[in-house]
């Protein structure tokens, strides 16, 4: 489960994500990427819209359809380096991993067969208990990370500011960067500023997303995320290499 925070930002992991360049400044007033420049491309990459705007729920609605016959790799961070989570998703192999972190503290757990193992942190006579599977992903209410999205990206107007290529890959750039936000809700959970920006490709997988806002209450929540398609297979922790998960 993630702890709650007063205040949460994010570091992008340098040199990994494609996204931020390394030696960037931790301050996401500061470090969101500059406004994409507009490159041709023979295939555009299409969005849906909607009133003028990016139809954002229809961009979710599309990325965890296209995630759901896919082998993947999603990364997420909350609170920097010291607070992320990890879906590792092997189709072919029918083999799930699912690694959280917060602080020094590591939650880790493999799906496969059927079968639950879950590392064990404190316990020098074993280092995973296993359990019978009962269909569902621990740790993450879904693989591809959507329901946190439209939790986080529930701001209006959002539209389509350009596109870029990253890892020989097109990329519509997808932003909204409004002051006087008003969220549907009680108080204190009203955006107050917002500054977003999604990179979509033309499968309509959300590749990369760079979140920031302030509350109505001054809490900041900053949000990460990108996305690496056809994996080959999970990584094995130590924790769980005598457990033959590959046969």
């Amino acid at each position: 489960m993630w702890r709650p925070l007063l205040v949460v930002t994010v570091v992008a992991l340098a040199g990994c994500s494609g996204f931020l360049a390394t030696g960037e400044a931790s301050d996401a007033r500061t470090t969101l990427t500059p406004a994409p420049v507009p490159e041709p491309t023979a295939t555009p990459v299409e969005l849906p819209r909607e009133n003028g705007s990016v139809d954002l729920d229809r961009v979710i609605d599309r990325h965890e359809a296209a995630l759901a016959e896919r082998s993947f790799h999603r990364h997420v961070e909350r609170e920097g380096p010291q607070n992320t989570r990890d879906v590792w998703i092997d189709r072919d192999g029918g083999v799930v991993r699912v690694r959280q972190t917060f602080g020094p503290l590591t939650d880790d757990a493999i799906v496969a067969g059927g079968v639950v193992y879950r590392s064990v942190r404190d316990d020098p006579e074993r280092d995973y208990v296993t359990d019978e599977s009962d269909g569902r992903i621990p740790y993450v209410f879904s693989a591809s990370g959507a329901p946190r999205l439209r939790q986080v990206l529930d701001a209006e107007d959002y539209d389509r500011v350009g596109t870029v290529r990253r890892v020989g890959r097109p990329l519509a750039v997808v932003a909204s960067n409004d002051t006087g936000v008003s969220r549907s809700g009680a108080d204190p959970n009203q955006a107050v500023a917002v500054r977003s920006r999604i990179y979509v490709d033309r499968q309509g997988i959300v590749r990369g997303v760079e979140h920031w806002e302030r509350r109505k209450d001054g809490t900041v929540v900053e949000l990460r995320m990108r996305v690496r398609t056809g994996i080959d297979r999970v990584p094995i922790p130590w924790w769980a290499e005598d457990a033959a998960i590959y046969g």
